[in-house]
């Protein structure tokens, strides 16, 4: 079984679209990191079982952009926030159909989504 999380999908680069959702405000470039496949965005303590904030959005890139066939995901925590809060936000700000489910790793890239809800378009 996997971890729940949101993904959707959008044909721009994270470092564009970062910027117009209120809830990734915090993040700026020093939360940014890349390697050979995967980009992310990560703020704050993955360490769940306190009540602060935990955001770690990620996509597959191909070096010189983001692989837009790929779904960016996003893994989100805050005790006071409500997903349905979340879903919703990123569809109206983004204009993109936001899912929220199980995402299992089955190795190497590969990833399969479970959609439990979504919001938008």
């Amino acid at each position: 079984m996997g971890q729940k999380q949101f993904w959707f999908y959008i044909q721009r680069e994270m470092t564009d679209f970062i910027q117009d959702v209120n809830l990734f405000s915090g993040l700026d470039d020093s939360h940014r990191d890349y390697e050979d496949t995967w980009e992310w965005y990560e703020y704050g303590s993955s360490d769940l079982s306190n009540t602060e904030v935990y955001i770690n959005i990620s996509r597959e890139h191909t070096g010189a952009q983001a692989s837009y066939e790929c779904p960016v995901r996003l893994k989100y925590h805050n005790s006071e926030v409500e997903i349905h809060t979340v879903g919703l936000g990123i569809s109206i700000e983004l204009g993109v159909k936001v899912y929220y489910g199980q995402v299992a790793y089955e190795g190497g890239n590969q990833y399969t989504y479970q959609e439990e809800l979504s919001w938008g378009a």
